[in-house]
């Protein structure tokens, strides 16, 4: 049995989190790194940068699978849904929803038990963790008021564009799946169409664009200091929560 379990993160910097600094490899649509079973990790890991949205997502996926990964992943920063939720805050998936257009529909729910299993871990270790569903859309989820009117529909922790992507995927070829979100923007805060389009769909910075939006627009620089701030705080929560528990459990999906 190949005991590696495939990871799929959307931005370079939240696969970074769970890798650490190191050389990436190409694949077939996706950059990724490999880390084979040792005598102290029972389960090896693979891990793509796919870039944003649920087509990158897929196609890393299907990838990942057709290398011979056991279990299918997928972790990162998403907006915050719940209002109780706050910058930093992690999230342990339960369920993940897909929503299209107006309706929604449940692309996967838990049955192994890894989602509690590491929330009891991650609160022993006094990490701020949540256990829910999440909801995966094709476009961002942005304003306040669309972040509110998702929540109240949908009831779930957080917002992405990938984890339901993802988990069609580890369904289809009869893989384990799990998904673990950090929040970056919470329910109280809103983000700029403008700032968000200053990422490509690989998830890199697009500087020119950046510069015109900051000439056009000073007062966002303020809003550019705190989405800085808020992305680090999530992305320090994930290495802490992957390095700690997470790394430990995983090798039970298998």
């Amino acid at each position: 049995m190949n005991r590696t379990i495939g990871l799929v993160a959307a931005l370079e910097a939240e696969a970074k989190a769970v890798t650490g600094q190191g050389r990436w490899e190409r694949g077939e649509g996706c950059r990724f790194r490999r880390f084979p079973r040792t005598e102290t990790d029972s389960a090896g890991l693979m891990v793509a940068h796919s870039g944003v949205g649920p087509e990158n997502a897929e196609r890393a996926s299907r990838w990942l699978i057709r290398e011979g990964v056991s279990a299918l992943g997928v972790s990162g920063v998403s907006g915050g849904l719940d209002p109780e939720l706050v910058s930093g805050d992690l999230i342990l998936a339960d369920a993940v929803i897909q929503a299209g257009g107006e309706r929604f529909r449940k692309a996967w729910k838990e049955r192994a038990g890894f989602a509690a299993t590491a929330y009891g871990a991650l609160m022993a270790r006094g990490v701020a963790v949540y256990r829910g569903p999440v909801i995966s859309v094709e476009r961002p989820v942005l304003s306040l008021a669309d972040k509110a009117s998702l929540f109240v529909e949908s009831k779930a922790l957080a917002v992405d564009m990938e984890s339901a992507a993802v988990a069609a995927i580890a369904r289809t070829a009869g893989r384990p799946f799990f998904a673990i979100r950090v929040v970056c923007d919470p329910a109280s805060r809103s983000i700029s169409e403008d700032l968000f389009g200053c990422l490509d769909q690989k998830g890199d910075l697009r500087p020119f664009h950046l510069l015109k939006v900051v000439l056009r627009h000073p007062a966002m620089i303020s809003e550019l200091l705190r989405m800085k701030r808020d992305f680090g705080a999530a992305l320090a929560n994930l290495r802490r929560a992957w390095n700690g528990p997470i790394k430990e459990i995983l090798p039970s999906l298998l």
